[in-house]
């Protein structure tokens, strides 16, 4: 899909959720955004801050009920249980990445955002934290290039609309537990949410701490003039209802 590649000045961004908000699904949608022009491809993203990783990354066209768009899929060893700490992310990006300042500062306030709800889901103090899911690999490369890719975009708004929530049940480690997630209900004091007439894990914890660490504001769609924009969906995932992040970049009327 043609995307200018032109470097805009202190942006407006905005991502406008219908469902499949998690790392995957916004890294596809940041990156397709504010990297192409930017970078050959996401795994020269990936590269470039994470030589040392065994994983590779593309994004990729995919359509959903027939609507074109974008996603993320990373390939990597098998991890099995995964059992890490906060304290073990960080140092994997202190250690093993190239982050920048800015951008690891980013990705430890989302990672925070994480650990703080499960230490309030499971009633632990914060430094006993430990992350199944959420802590895969993936999940910790994504956030990584997003914190990345946002500090690099350098919006002057970035503004989500309100979060779509389901009723139902949804599995985890812990097995069937009611929708949203404990991890993601416990993040959502000061979060604009929405009923959605649709069935699943619209949105999952990870994704709710992305965007509170980017500092989202939640509304209506900003005033601006849009110069990209892009549907990214969650890889490998369709709900019942409405699909997708819509995203969309311009500049400030």
């Amino acid at each position: 899909m043609p995307l200018s590649t032109t470097v805009l000045s202190r942006p407006v961004l905005t991502v406008r959720v219908h469902a499949g908000l998690n790392a995957a699904s916004l890294l596809a949608g940041l990156f397709t955004v504010g990297g192409i022009g930017l970078f050959s491809s996401a795994d020269e993203l990936l590269k470039l801050h994470f030589p040392k990783a065994q994983a590779s990354l593309e994004v990729e066209p995919v359509s959903v009920h027939g609507i074109g768009g974008v996603t993320a899929r990373f390939e990597t060893p098998a991890e099995g249980h995964v059992h890490r700490t906060p304290g073990d992310i960080l140092h994997y990006y202190a250690s093993a990445s190239n982050l920048s300042e800015a951008a690891f500062e980013v990705a430890r306030r989302i990672w925070h955002n994480v650990a703080t709800a499960e230490a309030r889901v499971h009633n632990s103090p914060l430094e006993s934290v430990h992350f199944h899911e959420v802590g895969r690999m993936t999940n910790i490369l994504a956030v990584g290039l997003i914190a990345e890719m946002f500090t690099s975009i350098n919006p002057a708004a970035f503004v989500a609309s309100p979060l779509p929530l389901a009723d139902g049940t949804v599995r985890c480690a812990h097995g069937a537990v009611p929708n949203p997630a404990p991890a993601t209900l416990a993040q959502l004091e000061g979060v604009a949410v929405r009923p959605y007439n649709g069935t699943g894990e619209t949105v999952t914890p990870t994704g709710v701490a992305i965007l509170k660490g980017l500092g989202a504001q939640f509304g209506p769609w900003p005033e601006m003039y849009v110069k990209r924009q892009v549907t990214a969906f969650a890889p490998g995932k369709t709900f019942e209802g409405a699909n997708g992040l819509v995203f969309a970049l311009g500049q400030p009327l």
